[in-house]
């Protein structure tokens, strides 16, 4: 059975959350597959990265897992316009496209 952040200690969800709060709540976006999850459904990886709850996403290679993970608020800011369509909370596999830039 696969280890979510949710599962992690307090003083293991600091080192590994992606959000600035650090809340199994707060949602995160998937840089690979573009959709959106809550941080706590996010799985711990056998090389201890947080990796993507959605099970077909597959990263270009283990060292992205944790990378393409974005916190959701932060990145929809980044977007400006281009995220003006997208709710504060997003909904669970519903995919969100980007702009066109690198990240």
């Amino acid at each position: 059975m696969k280890k979510l952040y949710r599962d992690l200690s307090p003083e293991a969800r600091a080192s590994y959350g992606i959000t600035e709060d650090g809340s199994e709540e707060s949602w995160v976006y998937c840089l690979t597959c573009g959709r959106a999850v809550p941080q706590g459904d996010c799985v711990v990886g056998e090389d201890g990265r947080l990796e993507c709850a959605y099970g077909d996403c597959r990263p270009t290679s283990a060292s992205h897992a944790s990378t393409d993970l974005r916190a959701w608020d932060t990145l929809a800011q980044e977007q400006g316009g281009a995220a003006a369509h997208w709710p504060e909370k997003p909904e669970w596999g519903r995919r969100y496209p980007l702009r066109d830039a690198d990240l």
